[in-house]
């Protein structure tokens, strides 16, 4: 993590205007990586410090915080130099640093970033999505990535948030009692990790915690499923497994809607409509057969794409049902990612704000940056741990300065 404080001049005295705070982008977050960050720690740490004081200092010194689009214009020209983290954290610095000096909240700024026509802005608080079982690390085996759940109900987002959080606590109250008091404790990203495989197995223990919560007529939540990161020629559901194939793939989750009433979402089922040109197709052939089968035609279903980029914002497009994810640490500068955003929704996407839960940082900037762009989902991991309960509870914060 990368921190970055912006200093304004002010009434002729120097002072501290705002703090910006940026994680790895998840693509460079490999193992090897993280083994040569260990062991060559205080370099890098050396080196941050010397790239932001120095380099980033000598290219934004001077500049009006006011003008985003020109100061990430400069900085952007600094990557290959420095890397990202560092313009990340500038970047989101700066943007805090402009709403600060205009006397503004900082979603009020970024949507005068987007559209600055002289007139009151009106906002909508974005739903949330959050994390309920993490799975492929902190000892769940499973090959999906995440079990999550999202509100269809609640007038306001308080409400939303709290029909969450009773699935959350019931859950880790079963999780406990199953496994051990130690699996409460969860892992960084704010969900638990039970030692399950099955992906119908952790299905079945958040069913068992939504009819404990009083959940399970599923008109007040609902769930989603994460495939992760799917690569290859095929789709290993289970550990040891066999691959399937596209067809096989479709057929699984058709069988898991129909076991799992509440399951509604499926965000990356299928391989990633950027790295494989054809994955399209096998996108639209699932939401055809969801909307097709007697049993699940008359629900309504969303297939979310989690890699954003101009390019998978084109392919999306073209798929049925489907939404795309921004993840804000794949941004470089808080530009690239409001016109990545304002791109999504001329295209008629819904957009998810998501982060790196546990695994990024507590700065609450995404949250605004959510509620800023006018985002269907804000998906900042579960509800352990400060790092991701701090940004859910800025989107009170705000719903409360709304109203």
């Amino acid at each position: 993590t990368v921190q970055v404080d912006v200093y304004c001049k002010v009434d002729d005295m120097v002072r501290f205007v705002a703090r910006g705070c940026a994680a790895a982008a998840s693509s460079s977050s490999s193992t090897s990586g993280k083994e040569e960050e260990k062991k060559d720690g205080n370099e890098n740490v050396q080196k941050a410090v010397t790239d932001v004081s120095e380099v980033v200092h000598s290219v934004v010194s001077g500049m009006k915080p006011k003008l985003q689009d020109q100061c990430d214009a400069l900085l952007e020209k600094s990557k290959a130099k420095i890397g990202q983290q560092p313009i990340t954290a500038t970047s989101i610095a700066i943007c805090k640093a402009a709403a600060s000096l205009g006397d503004v909240e900082c979603f009020t700024h970024i949507r005068s970033l987007i559209k600055d026509d002289g007139k009151e802005p009106s906002f909508k608080m974005p739903k949330p999505m959050v994390q309920l079982i993490r799975g492929g690390a902190y000892g769940c085996n499973l090959e999906f990535a995440e079990v999550l759940v999202y509100p269809v109900s609640g007038k306001s987002f308080q409400a939303q948030l709290r029909l969450c959080a009773r699935l959350h606590n019931e859950l880790g109250n079963i999780i406990a009692a199953k496994f051990g008091e130690g699996f409460r404790a969860g892992c960084p990203s704010g969900g638990y990790s039970p030692p399950l495989a099955d992906l119908s197995e952790a299905l079945k223990l958040v069913n068992e915690a939504a009819t404990a919560a009083g959940l399970d007529s599923w008109n007040e939540v609902c769930l989603a499923v994460n495939g992760g990161n799917w690569e290859g020629n095929g789709y290993v559901m289970k550990p040891k497994d066999k691959a399937k194939g596209l067809d096989e793939a479709i057929q699984f989750y058709v069988a898991l809607m129909k076991d799992n009433p509440g399951l509604k979402a499926l965000i990356n089922p299928l391989n990633s409509l950027v790295d494989d040109a054809a994955a399209g197709e096998g996108w639209n052939k699932l939401a055809a057969t969801l909307s097709e089968d007697e049993d699940l035609k008359a629900n309504t279903y969303m297939l979310i794409s989690e890699s954003d980029g101009e390019e998978q914002i084109k392919t999306v497009a073209k798929v049925t049902a489907a939404s795309v994810s921004l993840k804000l640490e794949n941004s470089v500068t808080v530009t690239e990612a409001i016109n990545l955003a304002v791109d999504m929704m001329e295209s008629k996407l819904d957009v998810t704000v998501t982060t790196e839960g546990g695994e990024g940082t507590s700065d609450t900037f995404v949250a605004d940056f959510a509620v800023g762009v006018g985002a269907r989902f804000a998906k900042f991991g579960g509800l352990l741990g400060s790092q991701n309960v701090d940004k859910y509870n800025r989107l009170l914060q705000i719903e409360a300065a709304l109203s």
